[in-house]
């Protein structure tokens, strides 16, 4: 468990999800309505969810005003809510973090030489576990653009299997391991091609849950394959993003008179509500709350 007993360690939940061959979606979140129609899609939809947060969201809203919101809802629910910060590679940013109530972090040292990310690695991963807070790690460079930091597609660099297995050595609790596999973050440009093979043979080797970014415009042939080949978090931003904004124009255009603003609120709502309650099916996660936070196991 994390810090807070609403609010649980993504760790535990995938690996379970892992190991029963279904993924737990994993939102960013954009304010309080967003983190209301991720969690209660969830909730709707008896899933496991992970609310996750980019760094300029929270320079945007504040550390603790975020980790008040999820966790003030995460009560309301009988589902498992993960909070998680989303591809940080600053450290006080992540200590902040853990000491407002978040239950896992991203250490993104990605764009660093290999044996420098390994080390930053696996000295954030030697706080969190002090903390008691999973922590993700990320290998390789995803495609496309994550916070102000762009990869173009076809410079994406896979990640190395043999870097793979040295990275994560000295990390054996790692919650979620992030390997460049082909995927990208944005809408997809082409046909997004996705190293299945090199997957399967990181799972084959490293008991690890793997997470999938760059979920957004992935196919449901895609997404299944990923998932059945270890990974367990699967990421969607963009699309969240979407339809925050498209929520609230559709009200406009249906209505160009109205100027009270609670009907364009809960058409955004209505918008972002549809797309968890969707992805969640997609991933297979329906239904599974209880065996992601272990129930089924202690009976």
């Amino acid at each position: 468990m994390g810090t807070d007993m609403a609010l649980v360690s993504m760790g535990p939940m995938l690996k379970r999800a892992q190991a029963a061959g279904y993924g737990i979606a994993a939102f960013n979140m954009i304010d309080y309505n967003s983190a209301r129609a991720i969690i209660e899609g969830a909730a709707a939809m008896k899933a496991p969810i992970i609310v996750q947060v980019s760094v300029k969201t929270i320079r945007h809203w504040g550390y603790k005003p975020i980790a008040t919101w999820v966790r003030m809802l995460a009560e309301t629910v009988e589902v498992p809510v993960a909070l998680h910060l989303d591809h940080c590679s600053d450290g006080d940013v992540i200590r902040r973090c853990i000491d407002a109530g978040w239950t896992s972090v991203m250490f993104d040292g990605s764009s660093l030489p290999f044996a420098e990310n390994k080390a930053r690695s696996e000295d954030i991963y030697r706080l969190t576990e002090a903390a008691g807070v999973g922590l993700e790690a990320e290998i390789g460079a995803i495609g496309g653009v994550e916070d102000d930091k762009f990869v173009a597609e076809d410079s994406a660099i896979l990640a190395d299997y043999d870097e793979c297995l040295e990275f994560v050595k000295n990390m054996p609790n790692l919650a979620v391991f992030a390997p460049a596999i082909g995927t990208a973050h944005g809408f997809y440009k082409g046909q997004p091609k996705i190293a299945y093979a090199l997957l399967e043979k990181i799972t084959a080797a490293v008991a690890i849950p793997i997470a999938l970014h760059g979920g957004t415009g992935l196919s449901q042939e895609q997404f299944d394959r990923c998932i059945a080949g270890g990974c367990a978090k699967v990421n969607i931003s963009t699309m969240h993003k979407h339809r925050f904004i498209e929520g609230f124009v559709a009200v406009r255009q249906d209505k160009p008179k109205l100027e009270e603003p609670l009907p364009f609120i809960i058409g955004q709502y209505d918008a972002m509500k549809k797309d968890v309650t969707d992805m969640i099916v997609a991933f297979g996660s329906a239904g599974k709350a209880a065996h992601a936070a272990g129930e089924d196991a202690e009976r």
